[in-house]
Parts: structure tokens; sequence; C-alpha cells
């Protein structure tokens, strides 16, 4: 029974299946950014310190994201463009005093909500089957390490059942969600069966499928 589910990405598919299956609208550190699983690793082990800082952070992709080069974090929606459809230093420079200030606050949320008492779900959605068991148990050791007593369980999402998956050890467990090509919100069924398990102490209900097939 959990008090609270906060993603840890991959991407924004995550965020919006745990804010539909859950009901809960409420912004966690990791919610809408495209980062890899080290990023997470190295972010919590190092408190959110180097995220942000000044002098990091730049355009990439074609100006379509900034890349915070601390963190490897990319920001696709917290930075806009002045002029035209693509982020120039200049548009991030001007705006990062507001975005680091967000993610700050984000941060102390995160400390906060693994400070208190709750039981929390973290999910990690691995949409390209990258990552193993090991990395898992790592993860956990991280959260554990940075947050002594708190209570809490990782469920680690696959496109494919791992092979180690007898490895996670307690505390873990996996589950699959395959890929919907051209819906960058995933398969609401399949999201549904992987939380089918997992109880809630105020319980969600179900969000119906949306139908629209935008990418970010």
């Amino acid at each position: 029974m959990y008090d609270s589910c906060v993603g840890l990405g991959y991407h924004c598919e995550s965020t919006h299946q745990i804010r539909r299956i859950t009901g809960d609208d409420r912004a966690h550190f990791f919610d809408w950014l495209d980062l890899d699983f080290e990023s997470v690793v190295e972010t919590i082990a190092g408190d959110f310190a180097d995220v942000l800082r000044p002098g990091m952070v730049e355009p990439f992709s074609d100006g379509l994201c900034a890349l915070d080069r601390g963190s490897d974090i990319r920001f696709f929606h917290d930075f806009r463009p002045t002029a035209g459809s693509t982020l120039g230093q200049r548009d991030i420079d001007r705006q990062l005093p507001d975005v680091r200030a967000k993610f700050q606050a984000l941060a102390g949320r995160w400390r906060t909500l693994a400070q208190s008492s709750a039981r929390v779900l973290y999910v990690h959605h691995d949409a390209f089957d990258e990552v193993t068991a090991a990395d898992l148990r790592r993860l956990r050791l991280v959260i554990a390490t940075a947050h002594p007593g708190h209570r809490f369980d990782l469920l680690w999402l696959r496109r494919t059942p791992p092979g180690d998956g007898h490895t996670l050890g307690p505390g873990i467990r996996w589950g699959t969600v395959a890929a919907a090509p051209g819906r960058w919100q995933g398969d609401d069924a399949q999201w549904n069966a992987a939380f089918r398990d997992v109880r809630f102490t105020d319980a969600p209900r179900l969000r119906p499928a949306t139908d629209r097939s935008t990418t970010v």
C-alpha cells in the first residue's frame, strides 16, 4: 500500500501515465524530463546539486531543447524560444534563474517526501531496455543511502521481460509496457496492466484512454 507514486524517467510517457493512473497531478523533480538512467542515479546521489548550474546549460538537438551538461538532463518544456521555434543561448541564460528556482523547489519536495512517513513507489520506465537488475539494485541503494529510514519500493518497467529479473532482490519489482508507435503517451492498457496489483492509500481511478497521436 503506497501513499505516493513518483516517476524517475525515462521521458514524458512515464509522467503522463503515472498521472493518468493515480489521478495525482502533483509535480515531482523528474517529471517531463528526458534523461538516462545514470542521470537519475547521479542526481539523487548528489542531492540535486549538479542540476542547472550557471554556465552549464546550452541549446541541444538543433535548438529543440536545452541540455544541462552537469547532469546530462534534456529539458524540452522548461525553456521557451523568444523568436522562432528553436532555443538560443540567450533564451536559456535569461530564463535559467526561474527554471533553476522551479527545480530547486522540486528538489525540496523530493526531500520532504523522502523524510516523511509516507510509503513511496518509484517508477523507472526503461523505455529502451537498457538497464539491468544490478542497476536497479544500485538505484535502490542510492536512494536508501541518501534518505535513511525512507520507506519505498522500485517498479522497473521495460518493453520486454528482463533476463535477470530474478536477481532484483527485495523492494524491487518489474513489469512490461509495450511501445505504442506514434503515440508519445504510451499504451494505456499496458500501463494499466503493469499497475494492476499496485495499491494506494487513496485508491486511484483509471482515467480513460486518450486518442492523441502527437509526439514530444
